[in-house]
């Protein structure tokens, strides 16, 4: 019974990779904490034609403070539970930017 939760961030050789947790269609768009490893990000828009994922990029740029173009979606792209790498954030820097150092 350690309860040692498992970080939503890793590294990565361009900056780190965010496991992300859509919530597509809410009333609000923000990140909303960490939840089973991941980062949950609910947005306004449905998840059609990427709209979802667009949103849920700017969303999580706008909380790290990183323009949305340093973000790439590179798994989970008709998923819900996505990865997505930011360029030139640590993952120690991302820790700290969601208060878990």
């Amino acid at each position: 019974m350690g309860g040692e939760v498992e970080s939503p961030v890793r590294e990565h050789p361009e900056g780190c990779v965010c496991e992300v947790r859509v919530k597509p269609g809410s009333s609000r768009s923000l990140v909303e904490g960490t939840a089973s490893g991941r980062i949950v990000v609910s947005v306004h828009s449905p998840p059609r034609e990427g709209r979802a994922n667009r949103e849920a990029v700017k969303v999580l740029s706008a909380f790290l403070g990183v323009p949305p173009s340093r973000l790439v979606v590179v798994r989970g792209e008709a998923s819900r539970e996505k990865s997505i790498l930011v360029r030139g954030l640590s993952k120690r820097e991302a820790l700290g930017l969601l208060g878990m150092r």
